[in-house]
């Protein structure tokens, strides 16, 4: 992978993240301990899943390794929905601004990592985004257990104005 492919997986997964904040945004506070599904996380331990290794491996590529510490959980610290929200808008900053500073170099680079398996660079940003949409179905199933519908998974352009498609380059 290089920076330009990067770029262009990157700004799907922007669109991605978008629909997911929505899915997120239906959530009602009331049903963040709820475990839907027997024996799986709760739909809060479910979230912060999610956004763990989205904010946690980009800024680890940059630096060369990823330690477990750079994936720390944040569950505790999300009471409501609002908080959800902010916790995966935060997330993505986070990540965005790494990829923003990713060199072919750093892509390509092989990263230790505390899975027990190293991965180039570029390969451990598809890892992320690998993780976020197996863990968004099951935020979708999660959802519609409690009853509530989630947005259509390619309503990209629904999103909040900085996730939208961005107009085609030619």
């Amino acid at each position: 992978m290089t920076k330009k492919s990067l770029q262009s997986v990157w700004d799907h997964f922007r669109q991605i993240h978008g629909v997911t904040v929505r899915a997120i945004e239906r959530i009602p506070d009331d049903k963040l301990d709820a475990r839907p599904i027997p024996n799986m996380r709760s739909v809060k331990e479910l979230v912060d899943h999610i956004y763990v290794y989205v904010r946690g491996v980009p800024p680890a590529i940059l630096k060369g390794e990823l330690v477990r510490e750079d994936c720390p959980t944040h569950v505790d610290e999300l009471k409501t929905t609002r908080d959800l929200v902010a916790y995966a808008t935060e997330s993505f900053r986070i990540a965005d601004k790494a990829i923003a500073q990713m060199t072919d170099a750093q892509i390509g680079e092989t990263i230790p990592t505390f899975f027990g398996k190293d991965f180039q660079g570029g390969a451990l940003i598809r890892v992320v985004l690998d993780e976020h949409l197996h863990h968004r179905g099951q935020l979708y199933a999660f959802l519609r257990a409690i009853g509530v519908e989630p947005p259509f998974l390619w309503s990209f352009d629904e999103n909040a104005p900085e996730y939208q498609p961005r107009a085609m380059m030619i």
